[in-house]
């Protein structure tokens, strides 16, 4: 649909007033203290790849569990058919076809010994990982775990003994611990808990996200803000609000942003849009949205410093994947229609809110009544809006198909 001022031209994608230099220019190298002391996840380049490779094929297990005290439900194919499926479209969707995940559900439950309440865990942890070890020697004689690179357990419904969940990755002390499988060893895993049953979560989000730490992603979130009370962070300690699922697989903009798919080579250097801050006066560039797949620039990436860029994004509803409502003119949030702009800094890295979206000036936060997080951030430029950021005004000219924005030197 045509926005109103533009007949005509928002449907139009236009070639960009003055040439992208060598992308090789916008690939921001990562000096950050986490990739220093752990080196597995990667918020900038070069891309680290330690545990799942940024394409192929994936086999990921699903492998339902009980207890005496917490038999299965039946039927639990019911609940679960569409969240598998929704990962892996999800995946060849922001990978642009470069990831393939597939399933090995295991069709019955799976006793482990014990009580389920022996395993209680109050929230979300990576260092516990006392019921996966169980499940995995309890469905080892039961299921071929031959070239299964992942396994998302199942607990019961309406368990409550596993309050958030929890996970485990090569990279964490589960990959080091003894849990081989009599095809090999098993590397990672998730345990969704009773969080992820609440209305508008998910599990095929969780799966998503946390998958996203095997491919090498880091949080965008602030780590901090789950353990360190106190501690006075914006955005709800949220950075990045709820602009990528590794900032928050409950937000409604269940997505990826340019950044990390560019880092993860999930965009052609073709699809980056790439000049140095100090070589722009008056530019005008058209963005394809993110998670369409028209050719043209769909990130424009502004180096500003060593380890800092400008990233700009143009977004838009995705009905399969966000909250409900997410775009909808009717909707309390408005966030997921525009043009998002965010500044990078790589001298942060996992978990310390390396990326942070400028917000226009006057903007408060909004909160989607169907989507299960805090208020967020209303930072999406529309036509007529603009930002101000390292001496270079960033303003949206128009919108609708594309994205067109005018980028002037200010300072």
């Amino acid at each position: 649909m045509l926005m109103l001022g533009c007949p005509g031209q928002c449907d139009v994608y236009s070639p960009p007033t003055a040439p992208s230099v060598e992308v090789s220019a916008c690939k921001i190298p990562e000096d950050s203290l986490m990739r220093r002391q752990y080196g597995h996840l990667s918020s900038g380049f070069p891309l680290l790849q330690t545990n799942f490779r940024n394409e192929g094929t994936f086999l990921v297990a699903l492998v339902p569990i009980d207890f005496d005290d917490l038999p299965g439900d039946p039927g639990f194919r019911s609940r679960i058919d569409d969240q598998m499926q929704l990962v892996s479209d999800w995946y060849d969707m922001v990978s642009d076809g470069r990831v393939t995940i597939e399933w090995r559900v295991h069709d019955s439950w799976v006793r482990v010994p014990g009580k389920s309440t022996d395993f209680s865990l109050d929230r979300s942890r990576s260092d516990d990982d006392r019921l996966a070890l169980a499940a995995i020697e309890a469905s080892d004689p039961l299921i071929d775990y031959t070239n299964v690179r992942s396994i998302n357990f199942l607990l019961p419904a309406d368990q409550t003994f596993m309050a958030e969940g929890v996970q485990g990755f090569l990279h964490s002390n589960f990959g080091y611990s003894n849990h081989r499988t009599d095809e090999g060893p098993i590397s990672n895993y998730t345990l969704a808990g009773k969080y992820f049953t609440a209305p508008y979560r998910n599990l095929w989000s969780y799966w998503a996200h946390e998958m996203g730490h095997m491919f090498g992603m880091p949080d965008l979130y602030h780590v901090g803000s789950q353990w360190w009370n106190g501690q006075d962070l914006p955005y709800n300690n949220y950075p990045f609000s709820g602009f990528d699922m590794m900032s928050s697989q409950d937000g409604p903009s269940r997505t990826l942003t340019s950044w990390v798919r560019f880092v993860f080579g999930w965009l052609d250097d073709s699809q980056i849009y790439c000049r140095p801050a100090d070589g722009i006066e008056d530019l005008q560039v058209s963005l394809v949205p993110l998670d369409n797949k028209d050719e043209g620039f769909k990130s424009v990436v502004i180096p500003t410093g060593r380890n800092s860029a400008i990233v700009i994004d143009s977004r838009r509803p995705n009905p399969r994947f966000d909250c409900p409502g997410t775009g909808s003119p009717t909707a309390s949030w408005s966030g997921r229609t525009g043009v998002l702009v965010y500044e990078i800094d790589l001298t942060l890295g996992h978990g310390e809110g390396f990326a942070k979206p400028v917000v226009p000036t006057g903007r408060a936060m909004e909160r989607l009544e169907t989507c299960g997080t805090p208020p967020q951030l209303n930072a999406l430029l529309r036509p007529g809006d603009s930002v101000t950021v390292q001496g270079l005004t960033i303003a949206s000219v128009n919108s609708g198909m594309f994205d067109t924005i005018r980028i002037t030197r200010t300072s």
